[in-house]
């Protein structure tokens, strides 16, 4: 029996270090890439790695004028070919427009990545605009109903290539990472239930098309520093990094795990504080490590004061343009 432990032991270590330290594998010649949310963040960076595997890349976003900078900043790293399509997902019945755009384009489709998300900061109970039902559809569309679409539209070329698709969700989308996201958040429940529950379908009708599920936390943007200056929670701490996020993004095309965690350590433990430690507990914790020094309770209305300070500050950068501005009811 004590054999059997010990090999049982070694077979998850070497797992688990075959998921920290993933290949470097190169897309193959030809590879058609196509990314939505592409103007910034991680979305961009992936754009510029796979720039640099001479990929064929269609870029996705609403802001036309950061998308062609990202496409010119692929193409100085060595991208094939650039094509950028402004798009607004919140359309979500058209979006599948985008895929058969691509391909188009370039005659198939290789690497579908669902990046693109409307994310903002802000108690859904202190935020009115956040109740109402107009600005939480189009949160949805954007964040689950354009997903099932390009999805849909998708596979029958991705069939064809026996292609793959990476689907950004978050460690937000598994517990209560914070209550200042709840939209945010339950629509990333959403992408899980439905990802996974079609990943299940796939394999079973013997599908040659993968899909892995991000559960991403926090990762080191520059709307990330931005956004986080000053603020009470050490973030950068425990994010990762964005360029790390992107290569393993790029990486799941070859390695095709059902999930990719990243960062590792944050999100292991935070998933280990929600599963053992009692809910009423986990609650306090989360709300004790974001409450600002010094506030009355648990500092609630100090906490919606920095949440306004936040919108403030992303509506200056043009940062997720209409859902801040929306979430507070400040045009």
């Amino acid at each position: 029996m004590r054999w059997r432990v010990v090999a049982m032991s070694v077979c998850l270590l070497a797992v688990y270090l075959y998921t920290l330290y993933p290949s470097s594998q190169t897309l193959p010649p030809d590879s058609v890439v196509l990314i939505c949310g592409a103007s910034s963040g991680i979305g961009e960076e992936l754009a510029y790695q796979a720039a640099q595997q001479n990929a064929k890349l269609v870029l996705v976003a609403r802001r036309l004028d950061k998308l062609e900078k990202v496409r010119d900043g692929a193409l100085a790293r060595g991208a094939a070919a650039v094509e950028v399509i402004q798009f607004d997902m919140s359309r979500a019945g058209e979006s599948g427009s985008v895929v058969e755009r691509t391909v188009e384009l370039f005659g198939k489709l290789d690497y579908l990545v669902l990046n693109h998300a409307a994310m903002f900061y802000g108690a859904f109970l202190a935020f009115p605009h956040q109740q109402q039902e107009e600005f939480i559809e189009r949160v949805f569309r954007v964040n689950i109903f354009s997903h099932i679409q390009l999805t849909l539209s998708a596979l029958p070329h991705l069939e064809a290539s026996g292609g793959h698709i990476f689907v950004t969700s978050s460690i937000a989308g598994e517990l209560p990472f914070t209550y200042g996201i709840h939209l945010y958040s339950s629509t990333k429940h959403a992408i899980n239930g439905f990802f996974y529950s079609l990943q299940q379908e796939l394999i079973a009708k013997l599908s040659a098309v993968t899909i892995t599920v991000g559960a991403l936390g926090p990762v080191w943007t520059a709307d990330m520093e931005l956004l986080m200056k000053g603020d009470v929670l050490p973030v950068k701490r425990v994010s990762g990094s964005v360029e790390d996020c992107a290569g393993g993004i790029l990486q799941t095309y070859f390695t095709r795990p059902y999930t990719w965690t990243f960062p590792k350590p944050a999100n292991y433990l935070m998933r280990a504080m929600w599963y053992v430690v009692p809910t009423s507990v986990y609650h306090k914790l989360i709300i004790y490590q974001s409450q600002i020094p010094g506030s009355e309770g648990y500092g609630y209305k100090e906490k919606v004061v920095d949440w306004n300070k936040k919108v403030d500050i992303a509506k200056q950068n043009r940062f997720q343009e209409g859902y801040y501005e929306k979430s507070t009811g400040r045009n």
